[in-house]
C-alpha cells in the first residue's frame, strides 16, 4: 500500500457540481492543479523507492470525501495541491499547528517550489480559525500529517505565467516530489538497479534540427520522470 498522497484541490462542489476553485487570467485552479499532482505522483513513483497515489484527479470528490478517503487509506502523509488568489505572489505552504513534521514538509516543499519556478518565497505558514483550530480542514481533520501547497497566483499574471505551459506544471510537480522524498529520506532508484540483464533497446521520441528544440524536449522527459533521458547528436 502506497504511504504517501497527492490530492487535487477542488474539483467538486458541496452541492454536487464542479468547482473549479480560483479563476483568473482565464486560467482555473482546478484544472492547473491536476496537471501538477499528475507529474508530482509520475515523477515520485519512477524515481523514488516507495510509491505513491494520487486523489481527486477525476474531479469527483467533495472536500469531506477526500478527507475522509485520506483518512480510511491510512496514509502517512498527504500533499493538496492548488493555486492561492488575492493579490499577492509566490507560493507558500500550511501545516498543522505544532506539527514539526508538517513544518519540515512545508519549509521543503515551499523552497523546492520557489526555487524551480523562480517565485517569491512565502514559505511554511499555519493558519487558524476564530476558535483557534487550523484552517483548512484537510490539515485539520485528516489523521495523517498533511500540508496544503499554495503553488502560485492565479491572479497575478507573473505567476500564472510559471504555471501555464506543461514544462512549469513538470518542474513544479518535480519539484514537490523531490522535496517530499527528501524530507522523508526515501532513497532514489539507483540507475543499477534498474539496469536490464539481457539486451538494451532504446526509444527515440524525437528528432530535431534545431539543438534547443531537443533540449526542451529532454527538460520536459527529464521533469515527467524519465531521469535517464539524453541528447545524442549524430552527423
Amino acid at each position: 500500500m502506497s504511504k504517501i498522497c497527492f490530492i487535487v484541490g477542488h474539483g467538486k462542489s458541496k452541492s454536487g457540481g464542479y468547482d473549479p476553485g480560483a479563476c483568473a487570467n482565464g486560467a482555473q485552479e482546478y484544472k492547473i492543479a491536476k496537471e501538477i499532482a499528475e507529474y508530482a505522483q509520475t515523477y515520485y513513483n519512477a524515481n523514488f523507492t516507495e510509491q505513491a497515489d494520487i486523489m481527486n484527479d477525476d474531479a469527483s470528490l467533495y472536500l469531506t470525501d477526500r478527507i475522509k478517503k485520506i483518512n480510511a487509506a491510512g496514509y502517512d502523509f498527504a500533499a493538496e495541491i492548488h493555486l492561492n488568489a488575492g493579490g499577492g505572489t509566490g507560493t507558500e505552504c500550511y501545516y498543522h499547528k505544532g506539527s514539526e513534521d508538517g513544518k519540515r514538509y512545508a519549509a521543503e516543499i515551499s523552497s523546492a517550489i520557489c526555487e524551480a519556478l523562480g517565485v517569491a518565497q512565502r514559505g511554511a505558514k499555519t493558519r487558524l480559525n476564530a476558535s483557534g483550530r487550523d484552517y483548512f480542514a484537510i490539515i485539520r481533520e485528516t489523521a495523517c500529517t498533511a500540508v496544503l501547497i499554495e503553488t502560485v497566483f492565479i491572479d497575478s499574471p507573473a505567476d500564472l505565467a510559471k504555471l501555464a505551459a506543461p514544462e512549469g506544471q513538470a518542474a513544479c510537480g518535480a519539484a514537490i516530489a523531490q522535496a517530499i522524498a527528501k524530507v522523508r529520506g526515501v532513497k532514489h532508484k539507483s540507475l543499477a538497479a534498474q539496469k536490464p540483464t539481457g539486451p538494451l533497446y532504446r526509444v527515440q521520441v524525437g528528432a530535431f534540427r534545431n539543438r534547443t528544440n531537443a533540449e526542451a524536449l529532454l527538460a520536459q522527459l527529464r521533469n515527467s520522470g524519465f531521469a535517464d533521458a539524453f541528447v545524442k547528436a549524430e552527423e
